[in-house]
C-alpha cells in the first residue's frame, strides 16, 4: 500500500458483555473492494474525498460528511473516485445494537445518513475508540 493509501484497524470492547467493535481507519487513492459482506453492520463516516458503493442493485456516491449503513449479510464494493477519499468505519454486531432494546435488529431502508452532527459524532466516538481505551472509560 502506497503512502496515499493505508488501512488501520483497532478493536475496542463494548456493552455489558464486553462485545467486540471492530473499527477501520482508511484513506485510498485507487483502491477497489471486491464484492463482498460483513457479519456485522458497517457504518462508514466519509471524511475526505469520495467514493462510489454498489448496494442493493444500485450505486451510492459518497462525499465529505455522508454516514452510510451497510446490513449485516449484504454484499456491496467500494471504490474510490479519481481523487480518493478518505473514512472512517465501524463495524457493531447485531446484538451490540439490540443490547437493551425490544424491537430487535434495526433496518436501514436507506444506507445514506445525510445528518452532519451525527457524522462528527460518530467521527469523535471512532477517533476515542481506536485509541483503545479503558473498558470502563468506553
Amino acid at each position: 500500500m502506497s503512502e496515499r493509501e493505508q488501512a488501520r484497524w483497532t478493536r475496542t470492547t463494548l456493552g455489558r458483555e464486553g462485545r467486540p467493535l471492530d473499527l477501520l481507519t482508511a484513506r485510498f487513492a485507487r483502491h477497489r473492494y471486491a464484492p463482498h459482506a460483513h457479519d456485522e453492520f458497517s457504518v462508514g463516516i466519509c471524511v475526505t474525498g469520495a467514493s462510489y458503493i454498489d448496494y442493493r442493485g444500485g450505486g451510492i456516491h459518497t462525499g465529505p460528511g455522508a454516514i452510510i449503513v451497510l446490513a449485516p449479510g449484504e454484499a456491496h464494493t467500494g471504490i474510490a473516485d479519481p481523487n480518493g477519499y478518505a473514512y472512517r468505519a465501524l463495524y457493531p454486531a447485531p446484538s451490540l445494537l439490540t443490547d437493551g432494546t425490544l424491537t430487535g435488529i434495526p433496518h436501514f431502508r436507506d444506507p445514506v445518513i445525510d445528518d452532519p452532527e451525527l457524522a462528527a459524532a460518530l467521527r469523535t466516538a471512532h477517533a476515542e475508540l481506536s485509541t483503545c481505551p479503558d473498558p470502563l472509560e468506553t
